[in-house]
């Protein structure tokens, strides 16, 4: 499935999101929106979840994190101090430890995202994202898309990627680079 459909398919999903709180929410944690949060998995002071979110097992949530929109967290993952996710699905073992923003996109399992990493999700002219998608340059119907990262991927600190990219499994980027 094409990834905007396959976000657009999961953000459905999770709007009928029910609140069910498995694990340990901190009071001084904030929850705006309906948060489904899994067994073993600790929400720290300062995070603000504000939308539908879903986070797996053994997941460590802030300090200061901000969930935002449809977003899927899978087992075992780290959202650390000052990340934002927005409108986002993170597979297991995906670890965004601190001053990051990842927005619109889905990152697949077991990856690694340094400090300071930006995936923007739009374009300055605000027109649609196109996105490589099976050999073809393919229009997504979408102004806000960010992007896909392979399973098995290291993201080296303070990296953007820009709108519609796609990073195949196993991608590992130099600390700085951004991806065009």
């Amino acid at each position: 499935m094409e990834p905007w459909k396959e976000l657009e398919q999961a953000r459905e999903e999770l709007r009928r999101l029910q609140p069910a709180v498995r694990g340990e929410l901190s009071p001084a944690a904030h929850v705006l929106g309906v948060l489904e949060l899994g067994e073993g998995s600790v929400v720290l002071p300062g995070t603000v979840i504000d939308g539908h979110v879903r986070i797996g097992k053994g997941c460590r949530i802030g300090p200061n994190a901000y969930l935002r929109g449809e977003t899927s967290i899978g087992d075992g993952c780290v959202i650390g101090n000052a990340v934002e996710i927005k409108s986002s699905l993170l597979g297991s073992n995906v670890f965004v430890s601190h001053l990051s923003y990842v927005g619109d996109s889905i990152i697949r399992d077991d990856v690694n995202v340094g400090g300071g990493c930006i995936f923007s999700n739009f374009r300055h002219d605000a027109g649609e994202i196109r996105m490589p998608w099976r050999g073809e340059l393919c229009l997504t119907g979408c102004n806000k898309l960010g992007c896909v990262v392979g399973s098995h991927s290291r993201i080296g600190c303070k990296c953007v990627i820009l709108p519609g990219r796609v990073l195949p499994e196993g991608t590992w980027t130099e600390p700085g680079s951004v991806v065009r």
